[in-house]
């Protein structure tokens, strides 16, 4: 950690001496962390970036994480089943593992893998959510080739108060509740709630490997977080994080009944402070869990932790913001005996810079990194983006590289006839470029139209011939993403679309399970106490193997969501929501029926 340090503290003397040319940071309600900068003030991006509040979230009804991301940031989503089944996501043509997923900021995924099971963090449990697309590992390294996704957990800046609970098709029954309270500098917030569902089969006949079972896979869920902030006498302020999602979910694996107990928790420790007022600085320590147990054909567990601590300053000057940080990450992990790793430890040091310059219309943002890895070495990272107002558009183009570090699976995990790790693997690379028109900051309509070009090299690949996970392909995705929002008679329109070419360049083969089209559309209307709600979400047709596999072949689907809302009392409102209008039945992953119809109705309370 010592050069670390250095580094940190030589750029923060070089920004110093520049003290008399800067400004002062606007004091803001609460602390506002923006995933596309780093920054703890807001400020605009040339990144194409989607936020999804907590009114957006209520809106879109008693659905997933990963089916919201499909319907609100136009991201493909592949899952094995209905309610707990295991979800990934494609965001622009970049799999689960090349796109990092935070909670509050930390990182609390599995090493051994390398994704975060999104499956288990309810919606009920998420305050707001930003999805940057594009490369992002000079601002946070490893896993963010095709961007960030970060959710922040319940916790509004004001005092709130709220209760929900609801019951729908297949037993599926939901309470939350939760509050937020405010005194004297002080701000706490506590939010709980339990879910169970007692779902049909997650597979069909066409699953792979004889693991069709026509028994029933409940669900269970239970979770909760806390946060807790106190303004000292000084000015800094001191912030407590902490989450945990423990579930229980019955999946197939042949004719006995097997069982996921998995619990993904984080905890955070973070100091805010003012040094001066062009200087505030932030530092975090955090530890991010994932355990899971398996009861049933393949009992056994594994467990990752990782350890994280980062220091970040962010400084004011006359027309731009910089950030200079520095951080730690120590990931461990734990199993049984019957899936011992050869190695269980791996520390990744790091230091970044940013900057985020306007001046008369011009806009500039750059990042660089460096990335200190005990297993693969050092790592250098770097993006860039301008941009330029005109009366009609904003564009803006941008570059940048991105690498994913190989998991423990692929470098350290157990040896089994037929598959091996291999510790002589190299990190994947990636070079992004991107090309952005989208309407301008004050204009009454909303729309983007985005043309991304993605190469990734010395994609990770399992060989049967070597018999172990090889750097052996290159991978190139290139398309068009449309978004648009519009107000006409009281009705809000919205819609995305994304047309692309994911395909492996070696084999000039399509990626597996990525669609050449897919998008959604929805329109919501407010009359009187009434809110009406509809959408659609599209996905054209998918194979879900590497060789494009005809067996394999995924059609494509178009699926019908409704809801309405009513606001009956001053705090009270029902929702009632209708999924899968149509009984579309349709897979998203070969052999795992994606959710038939259903029906839910919730009541709320909300105060202040």
């Amino acid at each position: 950690m010592k050069p670390i340090s250095i580094a940190a503290l030589a750029g923060l003397t070089a920004l110093g001496a520049q003290a008399q040319s800067q400004v002062a940071f606007q004091p803001a309600a609460e602390t506002v962390v923006v995933t596309a900068t780093r920054a703890i003030t807001p400020e605009a991006t040339l990144r194409d970036v989607t936020l999804i509040s907590r009114e957006d979230i209520e809106a879109a009804g008693p659905i997933s994480l990963g089916e919201l991301l499909q319907r609100r940031a136009g991201i493909e989503l592949r899952d094995v089943g209905g309610a707990g089944q295991p979800q990934s996501l494609f965001v622009r043509g970049a799999g689960s593992a090349q796109t990092l997923l935070l909670v509050d900021g930390m990182r609390v995924g599995s090493a051994t893998v390398g994704t975060t099971a999104i499956e288990n963090i309810p919606l009920e449990l998420i305050e707001r959510i930003e999805v940057v697309k594009g490369p992002m590992s000079s601002l946070y390294g490893s896993d963010a080739i095709g961007g960030v996704i970060q959710v922040f957990t319940r916790g509004k800046a004001v005092p709130n108060l709220f209760a929900t609970a609801g019951y729908g098709t297949d037993s599926d029954w939901r309470v939350s509740t939760g509050i937020v309270t405010e005194d004297r500098g002080m701000r706490f917030a506590l939010a709980a709630g339990y879910r169970q569902i007692d779902a049909p089969s997650a597979t069909n006949p066409r699953v792979p490997f004889g693991a069709y079972n026509p028994d029933g896979d409940p669900h269970r869920n239970a979770y909760g977080n806390l946060k807790f902030s106190q303004k000292l006498w000084q000015g800094e302020v001191v912030e407590i994080d902490a989450f945990t999602t423990q579930t229980k979910t019955h999946f197939d694996a042949g004719p006995g009944d097997d069982v996921n107990n998995h619990k993904v928790s984080g905890a955070k420790l973070t100091s805010v402070n003012e040094i001066m007022p062009w200087w505030n600085s932030r530092i975090t320590f955090a530890q991010g869990r994932d355990r899971i147990d398996t009861v049933g054909s393949f009992p056994g567990f594994i467990e990752t932790r990782q350890d994280q601590a980062s220091w970040i300053n962010e400084f004011a000057l006359t027309t731009s913001k910089v950030i200079v940080g520095a951080e730690t990450v120590r990931q461990k992990v734990m199993s049984d005996d019957a899936t011992p790793f050869s190695t269980t430890r791996r520390d990744t040091n790091s230091v970044f810079t940013g900057v985020n310059e306007s001046y008369a219309g011009h806009r500039f943002e750059a990042s660089v990194r460096r990335d200190q890895d005990d297993q693969f070495g050092d790592r250098n990272t770097g993006s860039a983006s301008y941009g330029l107002d005109f009366p009609w558009t904003r564009v803006s183009a941008t570059y940048g590289q991105g690498f994913r570090a190989p998991t423990f699976y692929d470098l350290y995990g157990p040896a089994f006839p037929g598959a091996n790790p291999n510790p002589n693997l190299k990190p994947e690379e990636s070079r992004t470029t991107e090309v952005t028109f989208r309407s301008p900051l004050k204009s009454p309509y909303r729309w983007r139209v985005s043309g991304f070009d993605n190469r990734v090299e010395n994609l990770i690949a399992f060989s049967s011939i070597a018999e172990m996970p090889v750097n052996v392909a290159r991978a190139r995705t290139r398309g068009v993403e449309l978004e648009g929002e519009a107000t006409w008679y009281a009705t809000r329109f919205r819609g995305s679309f994304t047309a692309q070419k994911a395909k492996d360049d070696d084999k000039d083969l399509r990626l597996q399970g990525r669609a050449e089209r897919l998008g959604s559309f929805d329109a919501t209307c407010k009359w009187r106490d009434f809110t009406f709600s509809a959408g659609v979400v599209a996905s054209g047709a998918r194979y879900d193997s590497p060789n494009e596999d005809p067996a394999t072949r995924l059609g494509g689907y178009a699926v019908l969501d409704a809801r309405v809302t009513y606001n009956f009392k001053k705090f009270w409102s029902a929702q009632l929501s209708f999924a899968n209008l149509g009984d579309k039945r349709y897979e998203r992953a070969m052999g795992y029926d994606a959710p038939r119809r259903s029906i839910f109705l919730q009541a709320t309370f909300q105060a202040f």
